[in-house]
């Protein structure tokens, strides 16, 4: 089944918020900031990116719907989302050396899920601002049990150590 991924609009606006309701989180800004995965015209899941500094992108929200988790989709849109997150940050900018991070907050099991996407924990201090700080005082913090994770990531074709296809390492 053929999959679409592609900026949000607002007529995806109540069902994206639903599916990251479903994992205790909710939109994180304007919906045309958001990404989507489809396939037809069902929304399956979808994500944010921003662009921090010309190599640091931090992904801020992520989920797939409760339905459709356990067939790949959610690895292959963080995948996507990975090999060029530039193209799926609005106003991104492709980083101007051969490599790049991608940091996030993993909240409870997900915390798994990014490790086996290359994901490595690393400390609050490690993300940029102002998401250094995003769990400092939260409530529900000790609940999700938030973990600090990076990626680092290389360009297809970089000439750069450690960087031949383009493979999240």
């Amino acid at each position: 089944m053929p999959y679409e991924i592609r900026f949000a609009d607002s007529a995806d606006a109540e069902v994206l918020q639903g599916i990251f309701l479903e994992s205790d989180m909710d939109l994180a800004g304007e919906i045309e900031e958001h990404i989507v995965i489809s396939t037809g015209d069902r929304i399956i899941g979808g994500g944010m990116l921003t662009q921090t500094d010309q190599d640091l992108f931090h992904l801020i929200v992520f989920a797939i719907s409760e339905h459709e988790r356990t067939h790949g989709l959610g690895r292959l849109l963080l995948d996507k989302l990975l090999q060029q997150p530039w193209d799926f940050c609005h106003g991104g900018s492709m980083p101007g050396g051969g490599s790049y991070q991608v940091t996030t907050v993993a909240k409870g099991k997900s915390a798994g899920f990014y490790g086996k996407l290359g994901f490595v924990s690393c400390g609050f201090s490690d993300l940029a601002a102002p998401f250094a700080g995003q769990c400092d005082d939260c409530p529900e913090a000790a609940d999700c049990h938030p973990v600090a994770m990076r990626c680092s990531c290389s360009i297809a074709g970089a000439d750069t150590q450690g960087a031949s296809d383009g493979a999240v390492s």
